[in-house]
């Protein structure tokens, strides 16, 4: 948030009683021993001690503190690394709409502070989110951030007078990431954690923009010994408010809340200064504003605040009960060892971790012991899905052998047909010397030329065929090349990859390749090699359509839509084979609240044209049929899932429509949907499957009522 909100004129007011201008003249050039007693010197020693573990360490770290002396052992930007991993930035929003940016960072499991004035309001914290891992690797490439939505239950704690809002957060993210993996900061009640002439730092997500930290010239002006606040020279701009303030020890000790200008009088009123001494005004940007100190809530003063009056409240016991974070000691030590591991971050998420051999990890913690395995079992490295990258190849000289989908795979006389598609009223299918059906290995698909998207993709999957790594991720997608009209009428790379006018940042360039037929489910066949070929054919352009990467990457690691035809597989008593069929919803009804304020699917509502986002229209909505065998007879069940939620936080998106959607804090929701209703949603003849659906009477309640599915008890086949 703005350095001008509200905390900045009673800041102004306190720095001008302080005298801060002349502290700040007074410390610019001190030598010799910090200001402190022989008490904070003893507390100081004690958290040394808590960090380093080694007393003679800890004792030459706290005379270097004392004369202004800032050698550190190596290991202290290892400890700075660590903390910096619980912070986080905060995105402002209120009915989906962008408002600003602010800092926080987690206090506790499954806790954050930031400052009131970012969360003022209990609808704020409900419609807001926080990022982690919103930050740059150690060669400098962006980082995608992780997402947790904040909780509104229990309360938060939101105190204008100190300027503090605790809340709740999600324990998992929204690509079902844990929270908990990030470790958090615990506030130390003890008074005194700083002494004047330190220094201090601040890390903080300036200006909304990626993790920064100041290391110098941040020095520690004055405290107050009987009132909250701290005030220091640290650089900080707009967004950095509710950072955390840390001394030489990694200690918190203030919570960064406000900056001080330098003023002077004009006409009765107090103007802001330049750094070229002239009066500031608004268009030179707050960078060449002459900041004199930023001011500070003491952390002292947070905890006693919650112990006298949030004793029993549930936020304020996690905090007053955290213990010391614990969680990524193998990072930093911590094991004999340990020290020689080397911790390397791309820019997809993935962490490298070195040992005498190498293993690419994608660090996101399913699930955790309750308590840690002792030292000697301990492993070396995190306990996570490691994410394979293969090497996709597609013999494309050769379409014409493809076999396409079989709509008599299921065996016993059971068809299940191809659909058609019915009044073309959402684009003109795309033919091919006279057929609409495009084949590949295993899966056929009918092209939308006007869309330059599938209408359907149509899978045959032998489940006791499945051979290698299904859930590889392939690093090249392919043109299907085998007709000029087959080429003009998809959607590539230079919608995907290279625009040139897309930025590298996910906020402005959101849209990946959302595969239709999975390649987990195409990869069977007799041998691996044969296996391989068919799943790596799933990579054509024709077989993809947008998808918000939030949603395809949820889908893709642990979310309902993935979790949906697994349950299908792990379930199914006879026959292991299905046939599925993927494709978008074009034009599709928004959802709308109930009278209980869950939303449903409008199946029978007024069509809304999908939105545009670079010149491409985006579809809302995708469906999923599963089709298999139920003793001798024919089985099959039909989803939803929208993905409009997403769609309304990008910039650049146009929703077609003057008023936006009324929407839920849900981002991905899905929900399962009558065959015959799918048929009049997507135009498609899905043939006899419409009579082999869940019977009426036997459906689930959230079929039933059109409510989105919430856990896998809903999957049941």
């Amino acid at each position: 948030m703005l350095s001008k909100t509200p905390p900045f004129r009673e800041s102004l007011d306190r720095a001008k009683a302080l005298g801060l201008e002349g502290i700040v003249r007074k410390l610019a050039n001190q030598e010799g021993e910090r200001h402190a007693g022989h008490r904070q010197i003893e507390q100081r020693r004690g958290s040394l001690l808590r960090r380093i573990d080694d007393p003679l360490a800890a004792q030459t770290r706290l005379e270097r503190i004392l004369q202004g002396n800032e050698l550190a052992d190596i290991s202290y930007l290892a400890q700075g690394v660590l903390c910096a991993r619980s912070v986080c930035r905060v995105v402002i929003r209120s009915e989906l709409r962008l408002l600003g940016y602010g800092t926080g960072f987690l206090i506790a499991p499954g806790v954050l502070m930031t400052n009131h004035h970012v969360l003022p309001a209990v609808n704020l914290v409900r419609d807001s989110l926080v990022q982690l891992r919103f930050e740059r690797d150690l060669r400098g490439a962006e980082l995608s951030p992780v997402e947790f939505a904040l909780r509104i239950t229990p309360e938060p704690i939101l105190f204008k007078d100190l300027d503090i809002a605790i809340v709740a957060v999600e324990p998992r993210s929204s690509n079902a990431e844990a929270l908990d993996q990030y470790g958090w900061l615990k506030l130390n009640p003890q008074p005194g954690k700083a002494f004047i002439g330190e220094y201090l730092t601040i890390i903080q997500h300036p200006n909304g923009e990626r993790k920064q930290v100041c290391v110098r010239e941040n020095k520690l002006l004055k405290y107050s010994e009987n009132g909250p606040y701290v005030w220091y020279q640290t650089d900080t701009v707009a967004g950095s408010s509710g950072s955390p303030v840390f001394n030489n020890s990694w200690d918190v000790v203030a919570l960064h809340h406000s900056a001080v200008p330098k003023t002077k009088r004009v006409n009765g009123q107090d103007v802001w200064l330049a750094k070229n001494g002239k009066t500031w005004k608004d268009e030179m940007g707050e960078d060449q504003v002459d900041w004199i100190a930023n001011e500070g809530v003491r952390v002292s003063r947070i905890v006693q605040y919650l112990q006298s009056q949030h004793g029993s409240h549930p936020l304020a016991q996690a905090v007053l009960m955290a213990t010391e974070s614990r969680t990524n000691e193998l990072l930093v030590g911590g094991g004999e060892g340990v020290g020689e591991i080397q911790i390397r971050s791309d820019s997809n998420g993935n962490t490298r971790i070195l040992l005498p051999i190498e293993i690419g990890v994608k660090v996101g913690f399913h699930e955790r012991s309750a308590e840690p395995a002792p030292p000697e079992v301990q492993p070396a490295i995190p306990t996570g899905s490691v994410r394979v990258i293969e090497k996709v190849d597609v013999d494309q000289t050769n379409y014409d052998e493809r076999n396409g989908y079989d709509p008599k795979f299921l065996g016993g006389g059971l068809v299940v047909p191809l659909p058609k598609v019915q009044k073309q009223r959402f684009g003109k299918v795309l033919l091919v010397k006279g057929k609409s059906e495009i084949k590949y290995y295993n899966y056929s698909l009918v092209i939308n030329r006007t869309r330059k998207l599938a209408y359907f993709s149509v899978a045959n999957v032998d489940v006791d065929k499945f051979r290698g790594n299904r859930d590889a991720d392939g690093d090249t997608w392919y043109l299907d090349t085998r007709d000029d009209a087959i080429k003009k009428a998809q959607l590539g790379k230079e919608f995907y990859k290279k625009q040139k006018e897309f930025e590298a940042d996910r906020t402005q360039n959101p849209f990946d390749q959302g595969h239709l037929s999975r390649r987990s489910d195409l990869q069977w066949g007799d041998d691996e090699d044969g296996a391989k070929r068919n799943g790596d054919d799933s990579y054509h352009y024709t077989n993809c359509s947008p998808q918000h990467w939030q949603f395809n990457q949820n889908n893709k690691a642990s979310g309902l839509w993935f979790r949906l035809e697994e349950s299908a597989i792990s379930t199914l008593s006879r026959g292991r084979r299905l046939c599925l069929i993927n494709g978008p919803v074009f034009d599709a009804p928004l959802c709308t609240p109930g009278s209980d304020g869950l939303m449903r699917l409008n199946l029978k509502g007024k069509r809304v044209p999908d939105g545009t986002f670079g010149g491409v229209k985006i579809p809302k909505l995708f469906f999923k049929v599963i089709a298999y065998r139920s003793g001798n007879d024919l089985s099959a069940k039909a989803f939803v899932v929208t993905q409009e939620d997403l769609l309304t936080t990008i910039d650049r998106f146009d929703p077609g429509e003057k008023t936006p959607p009324v929407l839920s804090d849900l981002e991905v929701r899905l929900y399962q949907v009558k065959i015959a209703e799918l048929e009049n949603l997507t135009d498609l003849d899905f043939g006899s499957l419409a009579d082999h659906d869940v019977p009426n009477g036997s459906e689930s309640l959230a079929l039933a009522q059109g409510l989105p599915i919430e856990d896998e008890s809903d999957l049941v086949f």
